[in-house]
């Protein structure tokens, strides 16, 4: 059974995206326990160890944001979905390895978008999201959407992630294989990117934040196909 949080400060806004995710299971027969909490203080008290949790970004005691970076600290597993009122709020949520957003008020087709990627994720993607990095300070637990790009340099692995950078000792041929091939892709022989961190492409290089990485003509075509078929995805 999938145990679901809706969180939100408005009962109207949390009994109508209730009233939709209760509706999506039931036409796609997933058994859910679906808890309402109106503050984001609330469910972080909660003892249940929720599969999702839909967050309003803007409440008051405590925001969709930062109940979303608590529940990160001890679940690294669940599955957020940002609701907000306006979407540039929800940018931020890349910094939580938020799923995705919906908008205010919701519709049941945003519900079902956003439930058929949770879906997807639960059922055959946890494998590949989520897996460990042995460096020289310990075990490293990484979601696979926390990691912006993986180089070869001097002999080891570095890779480049929202929580910092770390080394290990490995092949990038064995760390492709261990990635979703529809967000992961070599761009050349020394750097796996994550399409979801590309900001710009062109025909030799690719940006990530103010990196500039080399595309290698061996590399160009498939890459190109899988930013364009991302894209298609994302939108």
């Amino acid at each position: 059974m999938l145990l679901i949080a809706v969180v939100d400060d408005d009962p109207k806004d949390a009994a109508l995206l209730k009233e939709q995710v209760e509706n999506y299971c039931k036409l796609s027969d997933h058994a859910a326990m679906i808890n309402v909490f109106h503050d984001g203080l609330d469910l972080i008290r909660s003892t249940e160890n929720h599969d999702i949790v839909f967050l309003d970004i803007q409440m008051g005691k405590l925001d969709g944001l930062e109940t979303a970076r608590f529940i990160r600290k001890i679940n690294k597993d669940t599955i957020l979905i940002f609701v907000t009122n306006m979407a540039q709020f929800a940018i931020k949520g890349y910094e939580v390895d938020a799923l995705d957003f919906i908008l205010k008020p919701p519709s049941m087709a945003s519900i079902t978008y956003v439930m058929d990627k949770a879906m997807k994720r639960l059922d055959g993607g946890m494998s590949k999201a989520q897996f460990s990095l042995k460096t020289s300070e310990g075990t490293i637990s990484l979601s696979a959407n926390e990691i912006a790009y993986v180089e070869v340099f001097d002999h080891n692995l570095v890779y480049h992630t929202t929580r910092g950078e770390y080394t290990v000792r490995g092949r990038l041929g064995d760390v492709i294989e261990k990635l979703n091939p529809d967000h992961f892709v070599m761009c050349n022989r020394s750097f796996i990117v994550n399409l979801r961190h590309v900001s710009n492409v062109q025909s030799d290089y690719l940006m990530i934040g103010n990196m500039r990485i080399s595309i290698s003509k061996s590399h160009r075509k498939e890459l190109m196909k899988r930013f364009s078929s991302f894209l298609g995805d994302s939108l």
